[in-house]
């Protein structure tokens, strides 16, 4: 049982007035705090994913014909500050079929180059 549904059959079972107003308002209070969290959450989200979204157009302006590394991508498009963010936008771009994944050789064996689909 949640504190919510606690709170919900707490007010049916209780008699007194004055007792059932202070859960009323304790039931109302909680249901503000979820709103508020849920709608944080929420435009939390929303940036996160304009932000990515930029990432991504940027990536894409930058890739070609030719094979990009994600170190290469790192240094070529503003606002990624690691190759491993670079290959987290990489993974989501090769899913949605808008990039293909190679193995070229690099400066130390084979490594994971990047180019349009």
């Amino acid at each position: 049982m949640t504190r919510f549904e606690a709170v919900r059959q707490a007010i049916v079972e209780v008699q007194t007035d004055e007792v059932r107003e202070v859960l009323e308002a304790m039931l109302a209070s909680h249901e503000a705090e979820t709103q508020k969290r849920r709608t944080r959450a929420a435009e939390k989200r929303a940036e996160k994913l304009e932000a990515e979204k930029v990432l991504e157009n940027g990536i894409m302006a930058v890739l070609g014909a030719e094979p990009m590394t994600a170190s290469d991508i790192k240094d070529a498009v503003e606002g990624i500050e690691t190759p491993q963010k670079a290959t987290s936008v990489l993974k989501r771009l090769v899913d949605a079929g808008l990039v293909i994944k190679t193995d070229i050789k690099g400066k130390s064996g084979k490594v994971k180059g990047y180019t349009l689909a």
